[in-house]
């Protein structure tokens, strides 16, 4: 207790600060006694707790600590911390995960604990933070405001739009998926809704001033063609709107105005990824993540849950013609650069057949054989998980190179990253030439331009990236078998600056 002193001298309790005192104890335990809605505790003293933390460079592919899977990210970035809200499987909880170097990252209490709760946005306001979601359910948009951004109080839950039955009506359960931002050239805040309009897929707008009230207009967007218009999003970039959505695979559509027309532009994704058509900005660029679904694929389907881990985070790419593509984040692969954890591919490389160079001075691999050749990596771990990169240059458009992961001893097995410039693809392939394809999509090379390849490999789980703008995933059964390899076809190559980072713990 702090004192004090009379005129007398006598010691005098100071009577204000002792009630405080009372009254924060009382306090503290009524937090600790309060009960989220839906069945899970989150008690306010804890609300940044972090329950567990994931390094990226240990396993690239987040998984949450309770085992439950992950759904729909929907990130956001403040003050310097990326923040990732997502789905869980059983849609009870808003899951939470933050970091400040993208490479680890902080697992919190769930945000929000309750039911029925789907895809959404987190916004902040004058201190104030609002987590859009949708009641999945009746297919409703419902608001939950706070006064941080780790704890949403479910049973404040207040409903915000719903469809109309004239203009949006509730079809196929489409009336979800709310992604809000402020257009500053309306001084208004705008919502995106996924929707049905005219028996087309649409996007539905909402528009607002305060956050609170909002009103219907026409939708933005319509098309009869489209599945679905899932986790729509509007992007500005050099004065073209750019507009993602999920339609197994993600597609991008761009347009002069928010309003459109708008102009299909492709997909930017694979079908074996979904979800990752949110992205977040620290006003610099624009960073998004997706997760790994259950897809039918040469080996079968492989039984996992519907939702899965995230896949690796990623960076939006604007290209010079106005397309767009991905790249793993920077961040990641830097931290991956590091010595730490990073093979000797020169000293383990193998010559299983054709002629090869091996310039560890350099850091250069040629196949000098115009009937191409194999390299074998011996790699020293048993059973590993990796990243594996490379610059490939062909000697001609017809020259093949394949990047072999999970082989055997034998090489005659494993998953082939190729990259064909005939063909213009990039694909992930069984081993046998007559085997089947888990992904494949268009990549255009010109003459003569090398191919940056970067592959992350973690137990049943494979993610490509080709030069920075075209992702390839998919799940496979292997994850066993050790070896590495290079397999050239159609003339020779040169691979040079060859990385392979072990993810696994400094233990």
């Amino acid at each position: 207790m702090h004192k004090i002193l009379d005129s007398k001298g006598t010691v005098v309790v100071k009577k204000n600060l002792l009630i405080l005192a009372i009254a924060l104890f009382f306090l503290a335990l009524c937090c600790r006694a309060s009960m989220a809605q839906g069945g899970e505790d989150i008690a306010s003293e804890d609300v940044e707790q972090i329950v567990a933390v994931h390094d990226t460079r240990i396993n690239p592919f987040v998984l949450p600590s309770s085992g439950k899977r992950v759904g729909d990210p929907f990130p956001t970035y403040w003050d310097g911390v990326w923040h990732v809200y997502a789905l869980r499987k059983d849609l009870r909880a808003i899951l939470h995960f933050t970091s400040t170097d993208l490479v680890i990252w902080n697992e919190h209490k769930p945000a929000m604990a309750g039911r029925d709760i789907a895809t959404g946005t987190v916004v902040r306001h004058d201190n104030k933070y609002y987590m859009f979601y949708t009641d999945a359910e009746p297919q409703t948009i419902r608001l939950v405001t706070s006064d941080n951004p780790w704890h949403f109080d479910f049973s404040k839950s207040k409903l915000v739009a719903k469809a109309d039955n004239k203009v949006y009506k509730l079809n196929k359960k489409k009336f979800r998926d709310s992604y809000v931002f402020y257009y500053d050239k309306e001084k208004l805040w705008w919502m995106l809704i996924e929707a049905t309009s005219d028996n087309s897929v649409a996007v539905a707008l909402f528009k607002s001033k305060d956050l609170l009230t909002w009103t219907q207009h026409d939708p933005i967007f319509k098309d009869p063609s489209r599945g679905h218009g899932s986790c729509p999003q509007l992007i500005e970039r050099a004065r073209r709107w750019y507009m993602t959505m999920l339609d197994y695979p993600t597609w991008y559509y761009h347009a002069d105005n928010p309003y459109g027309p708008w102009k299909l532009g492709g997909f930017y994704h694979t079908d074996r990824m979904t979800a990752a058509s949110r992205w977040a900005t620290d006003t610099r660029r624009w960073l998004g993540w997706g997760w790994f679904t259950t897809e039918e694929t040469p080996e079968g389907d492989l039984d996992w849950d519907d939702y899965g881990p995230m896949c690796v985070g990623r960076e939006l790419i604007f290209n010079q013609d106005g397309s767009l593509g991905v790249r793993p984040l920077p961040e990641l692969v830097a931290a991956i650069h590091e010595p730490l954890n990073n093979a000797d591919l020169f000293a383990c490389a193998t010559k299983l057949r054709g002629t090869w160079t091996v310039d560890a001075v350099k850091q250069e691999l040629r196949c000098s054989d115009n009937q191409g050749g194999v390299l074998v990596f011996d790699l020293p771990e048993k059973n590993p998980n990796y990243y594996i990169e490379a610059d490939i240059r062909f000697s001609t458009p017809q020259t093949r190179v394949d990047l072999v992961v999970r082989t055997s001893e034998t090489f005659d097995s494993g998953y082939r990253l190729a990259v064909e410039p005939e063909k213009k693809t990039a694909a992930i392939r069984q081993f046998a030439s007559d085997g089947g394809t888990f992904d494949k999509q268009r990549h255009v090379l010109k003459d003569g331009e090398s191919v940056y390849l970067q592959v992350f490999v973690c137990d049943g789980l494979i993610e490509a990236f080709v030069d920075g703008r075209t992702s390839l995933s998919s799940r496979v059964v292997e994850h066993s078998n050790n070896k590495v390899a290079i397999d050239v076809s159609g003339g020779y190559a040169t691979i040079t600056k060859p990385l392979l980072h072990y993810f696994k713990s400094n233990d």
